[in-house]
């Protein structure tokens, strides 16, 4: 059955109203316990991992035989992420990056403090019928192997499947199952591109001129920062910092800085019930208008309707 006709079968059945429609992990990666009876074709399970204690974690899971998994990073998350026993990523993975774990696969990360992440249990047959869509019609392979993927159009489609909590039933499930296919097509079509050309890839910062340059930030998120004071405390001019920075981020370094006060505020959001002002202050934005611009940009939710997500009424 054609994708679209899938997704109008399911907007005349309707929803489970009781259900939520992105589950929240109790354990990394684990989808929530399974129907009692199978759904009538294959479909995307979201859930969503997050850590806000600033301390060391670890997690291990392994991908079902009949599942792909498609992490989404919603944040700049310190990890060391590794894949049947071999290093994905050691560092800084910055929000927005994506990847594709294969059936059958053991995974394991220790998270060095916050992290979020959105993930998508992809049935494989689900993968089979994106992929007779294609031009063609033949099925490409879904995966990263040993790298994280940078793709400014996943990160947008993962934050914009976040606005499903806004939705709610009976329309959210329509939501978040067109927006996930979206992400699925998305990932295929890019990797059926890039099977047809592979193009050179620019060198990223060495680690050690990449840790200075994030620690200079760290220490002066509530103040004004150049690019030229970053690529400085690296050791490098601002063109050639620049350039390898995002190489080995996938971000520029003004939209890594931004990410990152915002991810300073969420915290302060979640632990505290300081005035949004005084936040957007004290993360290095002059206006609260501004700070609130940006912060739905990057979150999918203003300031306030995240904090009170997290239970706080201020």
């Amino acid at each position: 059955m054609p994708i679209s006709d899938t997704i109008l079968l399911k907007a005349r059945r309707g929803p489970d109203a009781t259900a939520p429609i992105i589950t929240e992990e109790l354990r990394w990666r684990s989808q929530p316990v399974d129907p009692p009876a199978p759904p009538p074709e294959p479909r995307v399970t979201v859930t969503r991992w997050r850590i806000l204690e600033d301390r060391v974690r670890e997690a291990s899971a392994e991908t079902a035989a009949d599942y792909h998994v498609v992490a989404v990073a919603l944040r700049n998350m310190n990890c060391r992420f590794s894949v049947a026993g071999r290093i994905v990523q050691d560092g800084i993975a910055a929000a927005g990056m994506s990847h594709v774990t294969e059936p059958g696969t053991s995974s394991h990360c220790v998270f060095r403090g916050p992290a979020e992440t959105l993930h998508l249990h992809v049935p494989n047959s689900l993968i089979a019928e994106c992929g007779r869509d294609l031009p063609g019609g033949q099925t490409t392979a879904l995966q990263s192997g040993l790298a994280l993927m940078r793709d400014p159009m996943v990160d947008r489609l993962g934050r914009a499947l976040l606005g499903v909590e806004e939705i709610g039933t009976p329309y959210g499930s329509l939501y978040a199952e067109s927006i996930s296919i979206a992400i699925i097509m998305r990932l295929l079509a890019t990797a059926h591109r890039d099977g047809a050309c592979e193009r050179p890839k620019m060198t990223g910062l060495p680690k050690w001129r990449l840790k200075r340059a994030v620690d200079y930030v760290e220490a002066r998120l509530a103040e004004p920062v150049s690019l030229a004071d970053v690529a400085a405390a690296a050791g490098l001019t601002r063109m050639h910092f620049a350039a390898q920075f995002k190489a080995a981020t996938g971000l520029r370094p003004h939209e890594y800085l931004l990410r990152r006060r915002i991810e300073r505020a969420q915290e302060m959001l979640a632990r505290s019930e300081t005035p949004l002002v005084d936040i957007a202050l004290s993360v290095g934005f002059q206006t609260q208008s501004h700070f609130t611009t940006v912060f739905k940009r990057l979150v999918g939710q203003p300031p306030r309707a995240w904090r009170r997500s997290y239970g706080c009424t201020a």
